[in-house]
């Protein structure tokens, strides 16, 4: 007998919410602000949810027409390995195409990007740091 999950829901969630799991699982040497970036205020940002509480997040910036940029992915660390980000992440690609975006950016820790190659996302140009932490650019086609 197989024990069933709770269902995951995908939903757009506030800045606010966000900051919390970005400062938890990114920065958790810093200060809740210190998460925040340029544009949080006009992106769009997007969680996993089980059983009503935010275990993933992301947020989408429109960095011109039909392009986007994904910045700022987290998933608290109770919840990782267990499909919680991959959820959020194809949702959200869903979502992007549905609305005719034709191109995802997005700027991957170099430890993670495995997890975007399986998403069909490519590595474009050289590693570069932020933070003391190095990073590659990739990008899709939707």
């Amino acid at each position: 007998m197989t024990m069933e999950r709770e269902p995951v829901n995908f939903a757009t969630i506030t800045l606010e919410q966000c900051l919390d799991i970005r400062q938890a699982v990114l920065w958790p040497h810093l200060e809740r602000n210190a998460s925040r970036v340029e544009g949080d205020e006009n992106a769009a940002h997007f969680g996993a949810l089980f059983n009503a509480q935010v275990v993933s997040c992301l947020s989408v910036f429109i960095i011109g027409e039909q392009r986007c940029q994904i910045r700022k992915f987290a998933t608290l660390q109770a919840w990782q390995q267990q499909g919680f980000g991959g959820f959020l992440f194809q949702s959200v690609l869903d979502k992007l195409m549905q609305d005719g975006v034709k191109t995802v950016t997005l700027d991957a820790r170099t430890s993670a990007a495995g997890f975007y190659t399986r998403f069909g996302f490519t590595p474009e140009g050289e590693t570069f740091y932020k933070k003391e932490v190095q990073y590659i650019r990739m990008s899709r086609t939707l």
